[in-house]
Formats: structure tokens, sequence, C-alpha cells
């Protein structure tokens, strides 16, 4: 990971600018303005982080990025409601996608919360509380999905 960070402060001091553009979408510009494809795994400077594809909400529970929870809960009440209008189980790849997208901006993420200094949790902590944090994200589909009758 600290070799993605260096080559991401390399091109900060190269007059790369990176900022978070909202709750989630993050931007990398070249100094003459154009956008870099930070999604791109193979071209992006910041790569792709198997850990946080893997276990993404611990990592970004670690780091203090809550963006991770809110899109789950939104991913997993819009596939109850995708399954119950369709009346199929097969709405699965939504989490697969969020896992995909932040194992992309993870590196930059890091990056930014190492330059805002937020103070990280360690692992162990991390490993449990993004455990609570993930079941109440999904408690709305839940519920939803006992209104709805989905199975």
């Amino acid at each position: 990971m600290q070799k993605r960070l260096d080559r991401i402060d390399a091109l900060i001091c190269e007059g790369y600018t990176l900022k978070r553009d909202s709750w989630i979408d993050i931007q990398f510009n070249k100094s003459s303005g154009e956008r870099v494809n930070t999604i791109n795994p193979w071209k992006s400077p910041g790569g792709f982080s198997w850990i946080a594809f893997f276990f993404p909400q611990v990592v970004c529970c670690q780091i203090r990025e809550w963006s991770y929870f809110y899109w789950l809960a939104t991913i997993t009440s819009a596939s109850v409601l995708l399954s119950s209008l369709f009346n199929n189980d097969s709405v699965t790849t939504g989490g697969f996608l969020l896992n995909l997208y932040y194992a992309c901006l993870f590196p930059y993420m890091r990056y930014l919360a190492v330059e805002e200094e937020r103070k990280e949790f360690s692992v162990l902590t991390a490993f449990f509380l993004s455990i609570v944090l993930t079941v109440v994200a999904v408690v709305p589909c839940g519920i939803l999905a006992a209104v709805l009758g989905v199975e």
C-alpha cells in the first residue's frame, strides 16, 4: 500500500490534484486538468487493493470512510426492491460492483485520509465496528424484505 501512496504522492508533486468531489467520487486530475481514470485497476496510478476488495467494510471503517455503509444500505435495499418487482433473487451483482469500486478507489481514499490527518481505528476495532455497521446498514433491507414478502 505504501508504494501506491508514494506513487500518488509523486504525481501530486508533479502537479496532479486529488480531491473528494462528493461523498463517494474521487477526482484525480493531471496538471492539464484532464481527469485520470481511477476505476481502471490496470491503468490507474493507485492500482487495485485486493484487501479492500475482499474486506471493504473493514478497511473503510479503519480510515473512517463511512460512505461504504451508506452505499451498502442503498444497494441492498434496491436489490430487495428489484427482487420484488421481478419475482426473483438474481439481483446480486450490486455488492460485487461496490467491492470492486472501493478496491479501485481505496488507495486514493487512504491517501486523502492520511492528508486530512484522520485518526485511524486499529484493525481489530475496525473489524468489530464494521460488523456492527454492516448489520445496521442491512436492517432497512431486512425490513423492506419483510414488508414486501421477499425471501
